[in-house]
């Protein structure tokens, strides 16, 4: 048999957080017709239990006859890439913490390993540190020192500004294995231990 709970026996097992009251109201209302769920079938509920809200602010969603609901509730702050960018510049400028790194800068004054980079997929003259008068890299097998801590991802961005090897065609490999994730760093591959114990073992930019 089924249990049944009236309405009195449901209020007594709602959570009663005091720091909450006020914020959070659990009830239904236009603005949240099915409390507790944070969700609308696959579709998120807008936060209208934010206290700074008003009114008009507070998006209202809209129900079908059969129970479902609709929402086409979009966040209020949706800039483009580049106004991402400018905001979060602005804000790391005017002392606001959140974790903003301006570019260039997330490994600096971090300890570095010097590494040999060999590409058995150009030739001498398509890659390398000397950059002729047309732009074209040369000079083939180059030297850089970055951090441990690299990620493989900012790690292709060096090879390209210094060895002029697009990171789409970078496919990476260091004593044989590849670094097939670009958020693993290069400890994580293990190339700072390796590099201690064999510091002439390069990265290799792979054919296939």
């Amino acid at each position: 048999m089924a249990a049944h709970w009236d309405d009195r026996e449901l209020q007594e097992l709602q959570a009663d957080f005091p720091d909450m009251l006020g914020v959070y109201d659990n009830n239904a209302s236009k603005y949240n017709p099915r409390p507790g769920t944070g969700r609308t079938g696959y579709l998120h509920v807008a936060p209208n239990n934010y206290p700074f809200y008003s009114e008009d602010e507070k998006y209202t969603p809209i129900m079908q006859s059969d129970g479902g609901q609709l929402s086409d509730w979009k966040a209020m702050y949706q800039p483009t890439a580049e106004q991402a960018d400018k905001d979060r510049l602005a804000a790391y400028e005017a002392g606001v913490p959140h974790g903003y790194v301006p570019p260039g800068n997330k490994y600096k004054d971090l300890a570095t390993i010097h590494l040999q980079v060999v590409s058995d997929l150009h030739d001498s003259n398509e890659y390398g540190p000397e950059i002729q008068e047309d732009g074209q890299h040369c000079g083939g097998p180059f030297y850089i020192d970055v951090s441990p801590t690299m990620r493989i991802e900012d790690l292709r961005l060096v090879i390209q500004e210094v060895g002029g090897v697009v990171p789409a065609l970078q496919k990476l490999s260091y004593a044989g294995k590849k670094f097939e994730d670009s958020q693993r760093s290069l400890q994580q591959y293990g190339v700072a231990y390796w590099h201690k114990k064999f510091p002439h073992w390069p990265i290799k930019i792979r054919k296939c």
